[in-house]
Protein backbone atom coordinates (compact mmCIF):
# COMPACT_ATOMS: atom_id res chain seq x y z
CA UNK A 1 0.00 0.00 0.00
CA UNK A 2 1.10 3.56 -0.58
CA UNK A 3 0.73 6.39 1.94
CA UNK A 4 -2.78 7.32 0.81
CA UNK A 5 -3.98 3.73 1.12
CA UNK A 6 -2.57 3.46 4.63
CA UNK A 7 -4.16 6.77 5.55
CA UNK A 8 -7.59 5.60 4.33
CA UNK A 9 -7.33 2.28 6.13
CA UNK A 10 -6.22 3.93 9.37
CA UNK A 11 -9.28 6.18 9.56
CA UNK A 12 -8.36 9.17 7.35
CA UNK A 13 -7.21 11.52 10.11
CA UNK A 14 -7.11 15.22 9.26
CA UNK A 15 -3.47 16.10 10.11
CA UNK A 16 -2.02 13.25 8.05
CA UNK A 17 -4.54 13.93 5.30
CA UNK A 18 -3.41 17.54 5.02
CA UNK A 19 0.20 16.38 4.84
CA UNK A 20 -0.67 14.01 2.00
CA UNK A 21 -2.66 16.75 0.28
CA UNK A 22 0.45 18.93 0.17
CA UNK A 23 2.38 16.06 -1.45
CA UNK A 24 -0.15 14.58 -3.88
CA UNK A 25 -2.51 17.43 -4.80
CA UNK A 26 -1.62 20.83 -3.31
CA UNK A 27 -4.78 22.88 -2.92
CA UNK A 28 -4.53 25.95 -0.62
CA UNK A 29 -8.26 26.60 -0.73
CA UNK A 30 -9.16 23.06 0.32
CA UNK A 31 -6.46 23.07 2.99
CA UNK A 32 -7.86 26.28 4.44
CA UNK A 33 -11.49 25.10 4.72
CA UNK A 34 -10.47 21.67 6.10
CA UNK A 35 -8.36 23.32 8.80
CA UNK A 36 -11.26 25.64 9.62
CA UNK A 37 -13.81 22.83 9.95
CA UNK A 38 -12.41 19.26 9.69
CA UNK A 39 -15.74 17.61 10.51
CA UNK A 40 -17.64 19.44 7.79
CA UNK A 41 -15.02 19.29 5.03
CA UNK A 42 -13.29 15.98 5.79
CA UNK A 43 -15.16 14.34 2.91
CA UNK A 44 -13.67 16.79 0.45
CA UNK A 45 -10.20 15.88 1.65
CA UNK A 46 -10.97 12.18 1.19
CA UNK A 47 -12.44 12.83 -2.25
CA UNK A 48 -9.28 14.56 -3.45
CA UNK A 49 -6.85 11.96 -2.07
CA UNK A 50 -8.75 8.69 -2.65
CA UNK A 51 -7.94 8.43 -6.38
CA UNK A 52 -4.24 8.42 -5.47
CA UNK A 53 -4.60 5.22 -3.46
CA UNK A 54 -2.91 2.19 -4.97
CA UNK A 55 -4.61 -0.60 -6.91
CA UNK A 56 -5.18 -2.55 -3.73
CA UNK A 57 -7.79 0.05 -2.77
CA UNK A 58 -9.58 -0.32 -6.12
CA UNK A 59 -9.03 3.35 -6.86
CA UNK A 60 -10.86 4.50 -10.00
CA UNK A 61 -7.66 5.83 -11.55
CA UNK A 62 -6.29 2.29 -11.42
CA UNK A 63 -9.43 0.67 -12.79
CA UNK A 64 -9.43 -0.79 -16.30
CA UNK A 65 -10.46 1.58 -19.04
CA UNK A 66 -14.22 1.62 -19.36
CA UNK A 67 -14.38 1.16 -23.11
CA UNK A 68 -13.48 -1.12 -25.96
CA UNK A 69 -11.40 -4.26 -25.86
CA UNK A 70 -9.45 -3.39 -22.70
CA UNK A 71 -12.60 -3.59 -20.61
CA UNK A 72 -13.69 -6.86 -22.25
CA UNK A 73 -10.21 -8.34 -21.82
CA UNK A 74 -10.23 -7.50 -18.13
CA UNK A 75 -13.69 -9.01 -17.57
CA UNK A 76 -14.08 -11.74 -20.24
CA UNK A 77 -17.00 -13.42 -18.45
CA UNK A 78 -19.27 -10.53 -19.51
CA UNK A 79 -19.37 -12.05 -23.00
CA UNK A 80 -20.23 -15.54 -21.78
CA UNK A 81 -23.73 -16.95 -22.20
CA UNK A 82 -24.01 -17.99 -18.56
CA UNK A 83 -22.99 -14.63 -17.15
CA UNK A 84 -25.67 -13.36 -14.71
CA UNK A 85 -27.70 -10.54 -16.21
CA UNK A 86 -27.01 -8.43 -13.11
CA UNK A 87 -23.29 -8.36 -13.88
CA UNK A 88 -23.95 -7.29 -17.46
CA UNK A 89 -26.09 -4.42 -16.18
CA UNK A 90 -23.38 -3.47 -13.71
CA UNK A 91 -20.82 -3.26 -16.52
CA UNK A 92 -22.48 -0.09 -17.83
CA UNK A 93 -22.84 1.28 -14.31
CA UNK A 94 -19.14 0.66 -13.68
CA UNK A 95 -18.11 2.60 -16.78
CA UNK A 96 -20.36 5.50 -15.80
CA UNK A 97 -19.14 5.55 -12.18
CA UNK A 98 -15.51 5.42 -13.29
CA UNK A 99 -15.79 8.39 -15.61
CA UNK A 100 -17.97 10.35 -13.18
CA UNK A 101 -15.34 9.97 -10.46
CA UNK A 102 -12.55 11.09 -12.77
CA UNK A 103 -14.47 14.14 -13.95
CA UNK A 104 -15.55 15.09 -10.44
CA UNK A 105 -11.99 14.81 -9.19
CA UNK A 106 -10.91 17.36 -11.76
CA UNK A 107 -13.79 19.69 -10.88
CA UNK A 108 -12.77 19.73 -7.22
CA UNK A 109 -9.87 22.02 -8.07
CA UNK A 110 -12.22 24.51 -9.73
CA UNK A 111 -14.60 24.86 -6.78
CA UNK A 112 -14.86 28.40 -5.41
CA UNK A 113 -17.37 27.98 -2.55
CA UNK A 114 -17.63 25.47 0.33
CA UNK A 115 -21.07 24.40 -0.92
CA UNK A 116 -19.77 23.68 -4.41
CA UNK A 117 -16.81 21.79 -2.99
CA UNK A 118 -19.09 19.77 -0.70
CA UNK A 119 -21.46 18.76 -3.51
CA UNK A 120 -18.63 17.84 -5.87
CA UNK A 121 -16.86 15.77 -3.21
CA UNK A 122 -20.04 13.90 -2.35
CA UNK A 123 -20.62 13.12 -6.03
CA UNK A 124 -17.05 11.89 -6.39
CA UNK A 125 -17.23 9.64 -3.32
CA UNK A 126 -20.59 8.19 -4.35
CA UNK A 127 -19.26 7.21 -7.77
CA UNK A 128 -15.94 6.00 -6.38
CA UNK A 129 -17.78 3.79 -3.89
CA UNK A 130 -20.08 2.45 -6.59
CA UNK A 131 -17.09 1.61 -8.78
CA UNK A 132 -15.42 -0.24 -5.90
CA UNK A 133 -18.55 -2.24 -5.10
CA UNK A 134 -18.92 -3.33 -8.72
CA UNK A 135 -15.21 -4.16 -8.95
CA UNK A 136 -15.60 -6.43 -5.91
CA UNK A 137 -18.45 -8.28 -7.63
CA UNK A 138 -16.46 -8.63 -10.86
CA UNK A 139 -13.30 -9.84 -9.16
CA UNK A 140 -15.21 -12.41 -7.12
CA UNK A 141 -17.06 -13.78 -10.15
CA UNK A 142 -13.85 -13.85 -12.18
CA UNK A 143 -12.12 -15.93 -9.51
CA UNK A 144 -14.95 -18.17 -8.29
CA UNK A 145 -17.46 -18.32 -11.14
CA UNK A 146 -20.30 -17.43 -8.77
CA UNK A 147 -21.70 -14.08 -7.68
CA UNK A 148 -20.68 -12.37 -4.48
CA UNK A 149 -24.16 -10.85 -4.32
CA UNK A 150 -23.44 -7.92 -2.01
CA UNK A 151 -24.24 -5.15 -4.51
CA UNK A 152 -27.70 -3.63 -4.19
CA UNK A 153 -28.69 -4.90 -7.64
CA UNK A 154 -28.75 -8.45 -6.26
CA UNK A 155 -30.87 -7.34 -3.32
CA UNK A 156 -33.34 -5.86 -5.78
CA UNK A 157 -33.36 -9.07 -7.81
CA UNK A 158 -34.22 -11.03 -4.67
CA UNK A 159 -36.92 -8.49 -3.85
CA UNK A 160 -38.47 -8.88 -7.31
CA UNK A 161 -38.41 -12.66 -6.91
CA UNK A 162 -40.39 -12.27 -3.69
CA UNK A 163 -42.96 -10.13 -5.53
CA UNK A 164 -43.51 -12.90 -8.07
CA UNK A 165 -44.58 -15.19 -5.23
CA UNK A 166 -47.17 -12.73 -3.91
CA UNK A 167 -50.88 -12.94 -4.52
CA UNK A 168 -53.05 -9.99 -5.63
CA UNK A 169 -53.86 -8.77 -2.11
CA UNK A 170 -50.22 -8.84 -0.99
CA UNK A 171 -49.13 -6.99 -4.13
CA UNK A 172 -51.70 -4.24 -3.52
CA UNK A 173 -50.54 -3.94 0.09
CA UNK A 174 -46.95 -3.62 -1.14
CA UNK A 175 -48.00 -0.95 -3.65
CA UNK A 176 -49.58 1.06 -0.84
CA UNK A 177 -46.46 0.73 1.35
CA UNK A 178 -44.18 1.82 -1.47
CA UNK A 179 -46.32 4.85 -2.32
CA UNK A 180 -46.35 5.93 1.33
CA UNK A 181 -42.58 5.50 1.59
CA UNK A 182 -42.01 7.62 -1.52
CA UNK A 183 -44.39 10.31 -0.25
CA UNK A 184 -42.60 10.48 3.13
CA UNK A 185 -39.16 10.83 1.55
CA UNK A 186 -40.37 13.50 -0.88
CA UNK A 187 -42.01 15.38 2.00
CA UNK A 188 -38.73 15.37 3.94
CA UNK A 189 -36.96 16.92 0.95
CA UNK A 190 -39.68 19.55 0.45
CA UNK A 191 -39.55 20.57 4.13
CA UNK A 192 -35.83 21.16 3.88
CA UNK A 193 -35.30 19.18 7.08
CA UNK A 194 -31.69 17.94 7.37
CA UNK A 195 -30.70 18.73 3.75
CA UNK A 196 -27.46 16.77 4.13
CA UNK A 197 -29.63 13.63 4.02
CA UNK A 198 -31.20 14.51 0.67
CA UNK A 199 -28.75 12.38 -1.29
CA UNK A 200 -29.78 9.27 0.66
CA UNK A 201 -33.44 10.25 0.38
CA UNK A 202 -33.22 10.63 -3.39
CA UNK A 203 -31.53 7.25 -3.72
CA UNK A 204 -34.24 5.71 -1.53
CA UNK A 205 -36.94 7.31 -3.66
CA UNK A 206 -35.38 5.91 -6.84
CA UNK A 207 -35.25 2.39 -5.39
CA UNK A 208 -38.84 2.61 -4.20
CA UNK A 209 -40.04 3.96 -7.55
CA UNK A 210 -38.31 1.13 -9.40
CA UNK A 211 -39.98 -1.39 -7.07
CA UNK A 212 -43.33 0.35 -7.44
CA UNK A 213 -43.10 0.13 -11.24
CA UNK A 214 -42.50 -3.62 -11.00
CA UNK A 215 -45.38 -4.14 -8.55
CA UNK A 216 -47.80 -2.05 -10.60
CA UNK A 217 -46.81 -4.00 -13.71
CA UNK A 218 -47.58 -7.29 -11.94
CA UNK A 219 -50.92 -5.98 -10.71
CA UNK A 220 -51.81 -4.83 -14.22
CA UNK A 221 -50.95 -8.27 -15.60
CA UNK A 222 -53.19 -9.95 -13.00
CA UNK A 223 -56.06 -7.59 -13.82
CA UNK A 224 -55.74 -8.41 -17.53
CA UNK A 225 -55.92 -12.11 -16.79
CA UNK A 226 -59.11 -11.62 -14.76
CA UNK A 227 -60.89 -9.87 -17.64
Amino acid sequence: MNDVSRWLRSGAGTPEGLRLLSLYAPNPYLERIVRANPRLFGKQLMAVLTPFADAGMDAPLDAPAGRGSRFRDEWPFLGETGCPVELKILANDKITAYHNSIQAHGKLFDCVTPEECFETANFLLENFTENRHITSEFLYYKEHGTVLGKHSIFQESRKYDSYRKMGPVSLMDERRRLRQSIWRAESEIRRGDKPHLNGDRERRIKVKRDRLAVVEGMIADLEKKEK
